[in-house]
């Protein structure tokens, strides 16, 4: 029978359902036939026909038709593997094969599965039609019983398990990727196969071409079901592109040129679009299958990875599955988690990058570089600038984040991604610029969203100044909300007004209202901004919106000029008119202020100074206003009255300056400043000259020459400024001093080689030296004066003292006298003073001026204040962008350098010492204010005034020079007195000194200075010994720069120097560390240095304990990353836990000597106890890690590799020993203290509380070392080794005490009558013999119910027993003071023994006659913590003791005070007897003082 028409006949056949006949057609025909019409019709379009009826044929009941369907299917697969289908027909055929897998036998779909696995192997790409019948196949022989497979039975189950081993073990083809994945996800794998299948892809990914990535991508995300599966495909991803695409980019970006020549495998466009794609199918594939929070809580491992997270890919793939990014519209930004999560790890990168330069330990742990996010940021924005915005909304909302935060790092961070970002996407601005001004609205307390709007408007005008809607708002807010807050958002609009006309008409409209309104603030805000407008007003920008000629003139202040004058700014041909027009405008509107209060006027006269001095077109009209009010102020004829000589008459109206409300002159009303209003219109004179026309000057000039040749001839009559003193007259004095001050800037602005109005100087200063006696001789009567008044208000009651300055209520009369020069005045007044030469004044004239050492002091004494004042200025003024500020204190700087620091041992000599301690402290207030105004450009500032520390100069860096003058002036007044009492003498090594801290922080620690700082201050402090407590602040320099510079044990040694200063517990401990001879450390700087220690030892703890979690983090990662990647992973983590450890040791050797030390109580020995609470918390977080990290049966070797065994063995015993008896000295201390106190009466309260205050940390400590421990054996049990770790522990020291709620009460009850009642009474000798019997009975008692700490003994391998008998105790100092005879407490403790390796007694002694044997209970380590949170009775305990003492020097009848017994170790060496009384008397007497710190000497 023909092939055609075995085709037709089953056609027409199936077609009519005669299924029978079918079946009984397909038996008749010969298997042959059959495989031959299957074969030649598989590639034509009946096959899936023909293939289709041929299945249906086979009788699945019959041996027969099931053996002949199964030779069928063999040459189907085989046809199927050899020859090349479309995809379609190849699916089809394989589903309709797999309809009837069901019906074939166990042995048959095993064949099937193993041709599958074939047609792996041979890894044909055209050929992968096993991807869709594999896992149906699986799927089935997985329900099937047990089955003989090549004669060997086995389960389902067992055969897919090994058949997913199988095919996951063996090498897959490149090729067959995407299928392979693809029949993956379409098997029920559980989550280990799952895992096993990532990691496989994982690794062989990195050798595909970008084009077939998103296909294998989206199969991957598909398999994945839960966040830690996902992460692997993604770190996977994040190499791949790491290593074909950024790695090269960022190696560009840092380099100043391209390798054009180089050939890549793939191009970076083919990257960037495999690239976005994958972004699509990871935002697809884990929409609804995975939420924020899970992803939250697997990237959490990661936290402190920042180079894991913030690469490209990695940030824009979690980018790309926040909610915020996929629906911007609707998501909230404040219910997302990721987010936040980013913003955590971008803070720890910052974090890292600050602490990796003041540490080379935390440098050489960290094992790379830290993420620049800038190189990230700007590679995300030029992604974005190409339309690629799969991650746009979401990098946007990531910013806002960082914005809103409250570090100042993740502002600059956000400010500068956001500037970027809209220069290249200014599409997305007016979105953002909305943003923004909403939150500078609501979150008022924040300055970083008016400081980005401001940037974003100097960055990108154009694109802001179209964002109206948004600026009419702000405008808006500005009427009602605070004037300092309307100024600092105000800052954003100024830069609009150059190109933006509407802008500044809106605001102008803004302005004039708030000039009319009737808060201060409001008006002083109208100010401000009228003043910006002036200063950035020019002739482009002056034109007014509307043309009609009402708009030019609406101020009726304007109609006060003359016709012409008018007619002449009007005219058309006037190339100035807008400008001339809307200048006196706005001065017209500032007129009005001229009439207002005292700060209204003062505000007017600084910031239109500041406008006048960018903007000197202002000032012929700003002249034209100020005149007639300048005139007011005095009385004097015109000049064609009257000639100009010193008979004319000229006086100052100084009630238009100040007055009084009443009789005593006690409320005054302050007018103006007349002083401020001198040196502002002194300012403008200057300036006008430089272009004199426009305006006549004369009449100006001539008053202010009055007022110089008057002051300087003291020919101007002053007002009676003599004692009594009265609020008006030191007022008066105040005005006096700022008009000669202003006089004085006056003469210094017109000074020129060819006047002498130098010379005028002197003599002006010397008027103001007297004002300064007088008003000293003011202030000196006017507390007198004022308590007169005061006693006088109290016996009158109609008069009233009430001292009150424009209505506000003032302490004192005479404030402190405030100067009004400003920074370019006093850099004026230094180079005049300093220089030798100077271009505004001729040599011979300012000798006198440099000679007298008044006037340098005083103008170095307001130099600094000036500069410090700086750093108070308020936010709105932004003095941080201001480049006329920084070159001001740049060129302030500079003369102070070159003329004072430089030459400073001279200027001692031969000057002055005050004036050389003035310099230092003006040097040093100029540093700190560049360091915290101007940081960023602190290496620009430094140059500025040290030419040696640009490349080539060979004079020595002004940290060298600093050093040097330290040098010498400890040679010379090293070892004097004068170095701590005299006041000057003092500052100039202090200042020095912290000047040279602060150019040290801002050293890289790779350059060559950083080291060899360290060198020569650790030189400075082992020759020189310090008498000056303030010089203290050398060993904070000291300890900051060993870290910066240097690795190993340091610390150890200056610990153990300070025991020599303050003594020690133990003075045979051995020492195997190198011994530091530091002489600065003394008992003068002990202190200091103790506390620097502790902040240098924190920090180290601080350091340890974030790698401590970045080494867990590492320990997860090095789960998820491929099999070929764990071992250099694993090799990171084990160098990690090494360089851990061995920090951990040098920390734990200082403090093992700091518990040596007889550190004084209180704040000092708090900080000590804080410590260890950190350092034990840091150690049970290592143990922990270890505990999670180390799972393999090589746990013990991997531990000894790590050093952590050597860490244990070195303070698993000793440190905790030393602990104990610390505790045993502070409670020693207290009870001492309180013994010492001879007071008749006592404050039970107060005493109480400062048990409790010394003590509160004790619990704390032992039980973080509990906690400690617990860990310890927890890891010793997983571990298994022969040598336990728990070998190097301390044992600890059994606390457990039980309390007697009626002992209690009756205790608390005794105390406070004890503490009321205590009285002076008479008592016979009977008395005190019944006393002294009582009070031994007393002592037993209490030895069985106080709370002690026993010290452990060890010997060997014995059992180890702590047992105290009645020899053995040391009692206490006996006290002088008396006791009241109380009723004894008697409990006893049943006696309990226990058997075991190691057992410890505790309070044992022999039996009394009326008390049983006392014993202590066994150890319960899982209580100690409990009970000693109770321990509060305690100092109850010891306050009964307290209580009862009294004075017997008195001679009065008394009672001996109970001494508390102390326990001793238990040793070979014979019983101490019992000291008798009158020795303890003595012994008691000698002893120092507790904040001294009282050694103790315990035996071992």
């Amino acid at each position: 029978m023909a092939r055609d028409s075995i085709l037709t006949w089953m056609r027409s056949l199936g077609e009519k359902g005669r299924q029978n006949e079918l079946e009984l057609l397909i038996q008749n025909t010969p298997i042959e036939e059959l495989k031959n019409t299957l074969k030649s019709t598989m590639m034509r379009s009946e096959g899936i026909t023909f293939w289709n009826y041929l299945l249906l044929g086979f009788n699945p009941d019959s041996k027969e038709a099931v053996a002949k369907r199964f030779e069928c299917v063999r040459i189907f697969m085989d046809i199927l593997s050899s020859i090349e289908l479309s995809y379609k027909q190849t699916f089809d055929l394989i589903t309709r094969l797999s309809q009837d897998l069901v019906t074939f036998p166990s042995d048959q779909l095993a064949w099937i599965v193993e041709h599958c696995i074939d047609g792996i192997r041979q890894g044909d790409a055209k050929c992968v039609g096993w991807k869709d019948l594999l896992p149906d196949a699986l799927s089935l022989l997985l329900a099937r019983p047990r089955f003989l497979l090549h004669g060997i039975s086995m389960d389902g189950t067992e055969f897919r398990d090994t058949t997913v081993r199988s095919i996951a073990t063996m090498q897959w083809p490149a090729s067959i990727l995407t299928p392979i994945a693809d029949m993956f996800k379409s098997m029920n794998l559980n989550c280990g196969e799952i895992l096993m299948v990532l990691n496989k892809f994982s690794g062989t990914l990195q050798e595909l071409s970008p084009m077939e990535l998103p296909a294998l991508c989206f199969q991957l995300f598909s398999i994945c079901n839960t966040a830690a599966q996902l992460i692997i495909p993604l770190l996977a991803l994040d190499k791949y592109f790491h290593r074909n695409f950024y790695k090269r980019l960022f190696s560009d970006m840092c380099s100043n040129s391209t390798n054009l020549d180089s050939i890549d495998s793939f191009s970076d466009k083919e990257l960037r679009e495999a690239e976005e794609t994958i972004l699509h199918h990871l935002n697809y594939c884990t929409m609804y299958k995975l939420t924020e929070k899970h992803l939250s809580i697997m990237f959490r491992n990661f936290l402190h990875m920042p180079d894991v997270i913030l690469t490209p890919f990695m940030l824009s793939a979690i980018i790309s599955m926040t909610s915020i990014n996929r629906d911007p519209e609707s998501a909230r930004i404040s219910h997302s988690i990721l987010l936040p999560f980013l913003r955590k790890v971008i803070k720890n990168n910052e974090e890292e990058r600050s602490l990796s330069i003041y540490s080379v330990w935390y440098r050489d742990t960290l094992q790379r570089k830290q993420v620049d996010l800038q190189q990230v940021f700007a590679v995300l924005i030029d992604q974005n600038k190409d339309g690629k915005d799969v991650i746009t909304p979401g990098l946007v909302h990531l910013i806002f984040y960082l914005l809103k935060s409250q570090s100042p790092k993740m502002h600059t961070l956000a400010i500068t991604f956001l500037t970027k970002f809209i220069r290249k996407r200014f599409i997305f601005g007016q979105g953002i610029i909305k943003l923004i001004s909403e939150w500078m609205i609501v979150y008022q307390d924040q300055n970083q969203f008016s400081e980005c709007l401001t940037l974003l408007s100097v960055a990108d005008t154009y694109t802001v100044s179209e964002c109206m809607k948004p600026i009419q708002s702000v405008m808006e807010h500005m009427q009602w909300l605070s004037g300092e807050q309307s100024m600092r958002m105000m800052n954003f609009i100024l830069p609009l007004l150059k190109i933006s006309n509407r802008v500044r008409d809106a605001l102008i409209d803004v302005l004039c209202k708030a000039m009319g309104s009737s808060g201060i603030q409001k008006r002083r805000m109208a100010i401000y901004g009228f003043c910006m407008i002036l200063k950035q007003l020019n002739n482009s920008n002056a034109m007014r919106q509307t043309s009609s000629a009402t708009s030019f003139c609406t101020q009726h202040s304007i109609s006060g000029y003359s016709i012409m004058t008018q007619n002449t700014l009007g005219s058309r041909s006037n190339p100035q008119r807008n400008f001339d027009m809307l200048t006196l405008e706005i001065i017209g509107m500032l007129r009005n202020c001229l009439q207002q209060q005292f700060d209204i006027r003062c505000t007017l006269y600084e910031n239109l100074q500041r406008a006048v001095e960018l903007n000197a077109k202002l000032v012929p009209h700003v002249l034209q206003v100020i005149d007639w009010h300048f005139r007011s102020f005095f009385d004097t004829p015109s000049a064609e009255e009257a000639g100009d000589d010193l008979d004319t008459v000229f006086r100052i109206r100084y009630d238009q300056l100040v007055s009084s409300s009443d009789d005593q002159h006690m409320e005054i009303q302050l007018k103006d400043n007349l002083g401020k209003l001198i040196q502002f219109v002194a300012n403008c004179l200057a300036i006008f000259e430089r272009a004199p026309s426009g305006y006549d000057t004369r009449e100006i000039n001539r008053l202010i020459r009055f007022c110089v040749d008057r002051m300087v001839a003291n020919r101007l009559p002053l007002e009676d400024i003599k004692p009594p003193a009265t609020h008006l007259k030191c007022a008066l004095v105040l005005q006096q001093l700022n008009i000669i001050e202003g006089i004085i800037c006056h003469t210094l602005l017109r000074s020129k080689p060819q006047n002498d109005a130098v010379s005028q100087i002197l003599p002006l200063f010397n008027q103001h030296c007297k004002l300064m006696e007088s008003l000293k001789a003011l202030s000196d009567s006017s507390k007198k004066t004022y308590k007169q008044l005061k006693q006088s208000a109290k016996n009158n009651s109609t008069s009233s003292c009430n001292l009150t300055m424009n209505g506000v209520p003032v302490k004192t009369m005479c404030t402190q006298p405030e100067n009004i020069w400003d920074l370019a005045i006093l850099d004026k007044l230094l180079h005049l003073l300093l220089d030798d030469i100077v271009s505004f004044a001729a040599p011979e004239k300012t000798v006198l001026l440099r000679s007298n050492q008044a006037l340098v002091r005083y103008v170095l004494s307001v130099t600094a204040n000036r500069v410090e004042s700086i750093r108070q200025e308020p936010d709105y003024k932004q003095l941080a962008y201001s480049k006329r500020t920084f070159k001001q204190l740049t060129d302030i700087t500079k003369v102070i350098y070159e003329r004072c620091i430089h030459r400073l041992p001279e200027l001692w000599a031969d000057f002055d010492m005050q004036s050389s301690a003035l310099a230092s402290q003006c040097f040093t207030e100029c540093l700190r204010t560049a360091h915290e105004i101007y940081s960023k450009k602190f290496e620009e500032f430094v140059k500025a005034f040290d030419m040696a520390s640009i490349k080539g100069n060979r004079n020595k860096e002004v940290i060298y020079v600093l050093q040097d003058i330290l040098d010498e002036f400890m040679k010379e007044y090293g070892s004097d007195e004068s170095i701590c009492k005299d006041e000057f003498i003092s500052k100039v090594p202090v200042c020095l000194l912290e000047s040279l801290e602060i150019l040290l922080d801002h050293i890289d620690y790779d350059d060559r200075a950083a080291t060899e700082s360290f060198t020569w201050i650790l030189n400075f402090c082992s020759k020189n010994e310090i008498l000056n407590s303030e010089m203290g602040s050398v060993h904070r320099m000291l300890f900051i720069q060993r870290q910066k510079t240097h690795l190993g044990p340091f610390f150890e040694s200056v610990a153990r120097q300070l025991g020599h200063v303050l003594g020690v517990q133990n003075e045979d401990t051995p020492s195997d560390s190198m011994e530091l001879s530091l002489k600065s450390i003394s008992t003068v700087t002990a202190e200091s240095c103790l506390q620097h220690l502790y902040t240098a030892v924190q920090k180290q703890l601080t350091d340890v304990e974030y790698f401590v979690t970045k080494a867990n983090n590492l320990s997860y990662k090095c789960q998820v990353v491929p099999e070929i990647d764990q071992i250099y992973w694993r090799g990171n983590l084990d160098a990690m836990d090494r360089s851990i450890c061995t920090q951990i040791i040098h920390i734990s050797r200082t403090l093992l000597v700091l518990t040596n030390v007889c550190i004084p109580l209180g704040s000092s020995m708090d900080g000590l106890m804080k410590l260890l609470i950190q350092h034990y918390t840091c150690l049970k977080n290592l143990a922990k890690h270890y505990i999670s990290s180390y799972t393999s049966d090589s746990n013990m070797e991997n531990i000894r590799s790590t050093k952590f065994e050597l860490l244990l063995r070195d303070v698993g015993k000793q440190l905790p020993t030393n602990i104990y008896e610390l505790i045993t000295y502070i409670e020693a201390n207290t009870l001492d203290e309180e013994a010492q106190q001879l007071t008749k009466k006592r404050n039970v309260q107060t005493e109480r509380a400062k048990v409790l205050r010394e003590t509160r940390l004790i619990p704390k400590v032992i039980m973080v070392i509990e906690d400690f421990n617990k860990h310890i054996i927890l890891l010793s049990k997983k571990t298994k080794s022969k040598n336990r770790l728990t070998d190097y522990l301390h044992l600890g020291t059994m606390r457990d005490f039980d309390i007697k709620s009626t002992d209690l009460r009756a205790a608390i009850e005794r105390s406070i009558s004890d503490g009321r009642n205590i009285s002076v009474e008479d008592s016979n000798a009977e008395d005190q013999d019944q006393d002294e019997n009582e009070s031994e009975d007393e002592d037993k008692d209490d030895d069985a119910q106080s709370t002690t700490y026993p010290e452990e003994i060890e010997e060997d391998d014995v059992v180890n027993v702590v047992v105290e008998k009645k020899g053995q105790r040391r009692r206490r100092a006996l006290s002088s003071e008396t006791e009241d005879i109380e009723p004894k407490r008697k409990r006893s403790h049943k006696a309990s023994e226990k058997q075991g390796d190691n057992i410890q007694c505790e309070n044992q002694e022999e039996p009394n006659e009326e008390q049983p044997e006392t014993t202590s209970k066994s150890k319960r380590p899982k209580k100690d913590f409990k009970v000693l949170l109770k321990k509060p009775a305690k100092p109850l305990d010891e306050e009964k003791a307290t209580k009862k003492s009294n004075t017997r020097s008195l001679g009065e009848n008394s009672t001996t005070k109970k001494s508390n017994a102390k326990l001793k170790k238990q040793t070979a060496e014979p019983v101490e007897e019992l000291r008798k009384p009158d020795e303890q008397d003595e012994k008691k007497k000698s002893q120092a003082s507790r904040r001294l710190g009282v050694r103790r000497n315990m035996k071992n």
